[in-house]
């Protein structure tokens, strides 16, 4: 498989609930992966070592340690932030149905057990309220004749 063909995955493992789930990756995200493999990884200690983002030993990262990551780049990108890491969590459910995709397929991609759980995401933003049409502009009037 190319970096341009679709259906690349990102498996995660005891994500939120201890659920395992697959998510689809992008391909800009795998090229950026790969970019970082390259500048930091390979051909250097630990460049054999499954996890992409090593911690002091010889194993993935640590929560706290991700976070902490999190923090320091919203703090430099100057973006004004409420909420925690995991408002990313939620910012990739929201995306997902504003760009039209199906609550069910939401639900199984964030791991839940419930569509409710998932229809907590339908948040119903100014942007959106603006792209709606009345259905009356959808009537096909041409066969009328004026």
């Amino acid at each position: 498989m190319t970096l341009t063909e679709p259906g690349w995955q990102l498996r995660v493992r005891k994500g939120k609930g201890g659920k395992e789930r697959v998510l689809p990756l992008s391909n800009r995200l795998l090229k950026e992966l790969g970019d970082y493999w390259r500048a930091q990884r390979q051909g250097k200690w630990g460049h054999d070592i499954p996890w992409l983002f090593l911690g002091y030993r010889a194993e993935p990262i640590c929560t706290t340690s991700g976070q902490n990551i999190f923090y320091r780049a919203v703090k430099k990108s100057g973006v004004r932030y409420k909420g925690g890491i995991h408002t990313l969590r939620h910012s990739f459910a929201t995306h997902l149905i504003e760009s039209g995709v199906e609550l069910p397929v939401v639900q199984r991609l964030m791991g839940h057990a419930s569509l409710l759980t998932t229809a907590l995401y339908l948040h119903v933003t100014e942007c959106r309220l603006g792209e709606v049409h009345s259905p009356l502009d959808l009537i096909d009037t041409s066969h009328l004749g004026r």
